[in-house]
Order: C-alpha cells, then structure tokens, then sequence
C-alpha cells in the first residue's frame, strides 16, 4: 500500500495534467469562431421560414406559406404577388376536400362571400398577398337592414342518397326537371319503357306544366281533373 506522500505526490501530477488540458482547451475553443460544416439537408434561407396561415408573414411583407398554387409554391418576391393564373398555364395544384382527403368541410363553418374590387387587388387567386382586404359588399334585406354579402350556404341533407342539396331562390323552367328516382338513384320507367322525367316548361302547351299568367304576372301549374265517377 502507498504512503500518505506517494498518493499525495501522485495526486499533484493528476492535478498537474488536468489543468494542462485546460488550459491548452482554453487556448482552442474561447474567442474562436466555428469552423464551417456541412449540415444533413444542406443550408437553409432561413428567410423562407413563414408562419402557415392565409394572412400572416414577415409585416405581410410575406404572404403565408400555404401554397394555393404552384405560382405561389415558388415564393414570390417582397412586395409582389403571383402572377394571375391562366387557363394555357398548368397552375393549379390537385386539390379535393372529402372524409379521405383534406377533410370533409364543415357546413356549420363553410361561407361565401362577395367583394368590392373597385381595382384594388389585380390577383383575386392570391389573398395571403393582399396587402389589406376589399371590403364586402352590402345589400338591404326585407327589414331595410343593411347587410354583410356573407353567409354560411344554405344545404339540406337527403338522407337516402346520403348526400347535400342547395335551398334554391330562383328556378328557371326552362333547365328544371320533374324527375322520379328510384332507391338506386336512377330514373324510374313508366308502363310504356319511358323515362320519368319531363322539364318544367314546354313551348307546346300540351306538353308543359306550367304556363305564364300575363294578366296576374304570375306562372301557373296546369291542373288536371279526372272525370267524374259514374
């Protein structure tokens, strides 16, 4: 076993040499700059980094990072916008919305809007670049209120068909059909191989079911009577 002075004399020697790598670390790594080193995936313009939102960006300078199109996939330059799509240009992206893909949209949350352009925006395809957004345009409804043109659509469910129909204000009888459908969604024959289906309108009064009342300023349904029972 050592003596008390070797163990001391051995641990000054490890004093010794700890402090010469040290000092001699010191001498290598404080007040010095890193060398230069490849990185996996290679520098980055670290000014591309934007936020994913439709209108947000460097002082929206920027315009989001979502791509809307392949336009915008190659990220414009500051202070200038995509140039307008064409239909000769391949510019749009595939894109659907369902249960599978991108999600199904949200009926309670899905609105459409209409704007007043008055020449403000030349790219109505690219809104993360807008600098502020056009005003919406108003309309007076039946209680003289003036109204916001947004509004969620108006969509009732079929739930045979499993799918969504659009509540109309307008029917035009010249594109409208009376049709009968059957469980599988196609159209039902009559006794006589006949498709049951017949549009609105006809200009051959014996073929239309609806006629215009000049008088009254009114469409009418033609009504018909069976005989009397004998």
């Amino acid at each position: 076993m050592a003596s008390l002075n070797e163990r001391i004399y051995e641990l000054e020697k490890t004093v010794e040499l700890l402090l010469s790598k040290i000092a001699d670390l010191s001498k290598n790594t404080e007040d010095k700059y890193h060398n230069p080193a490849s990185t996996v995936g290679g520098i980055r313009d670290r000014s591309l980094i934007r936020p994913t939102n439709v209108k947000s960006g460097f002082s929206q300078i920027y315009g989001g990072s979502i791509p809307w199109n392949a336009i915008d996939a190659a990220c414009p330059r500051i202070n200038t916008e995509p140039t307008i799509p064409t239909k000769n240009t391949p510019t749009y992206h595939l894109h659907s919305h369902s249960r599978y893909t991108g999600g199904a949209l949200i009926k309670d949350v899905l609105e459409v809007v209409e704007y007043e352009w008055d020449g403000y925006s030349t790219n109505h395809y690219a809104p993360q670049h807008w600098r502020r957004f056009p005003k919406i345009k108003t309309e007076v409804n039946s209680k003289s209120q003036t109204v916001d043109k947004i509004g969620l659509l108006d969509l009732v469910f079929n739930p045979d068909t499993l799918t969504w129909g659009v509540s109309s204000y307008e029917i035009d009888v010249k594109k409208c059909y009376f049709v009968e459908r059957d469980e599988d969604g196609n159209i039902v024959l009559d006794s006589k191989g006949n498709q049951k289906k017949s549009s609105l309108w006809n200009e051959d009064t014996t073929k239309t079911s609806i006629i215009w009342d000049e008088n009254a300023e009114v469409w009418r349904l033609y009504c018909v009577y069976a005989p009397e029972p004998e």
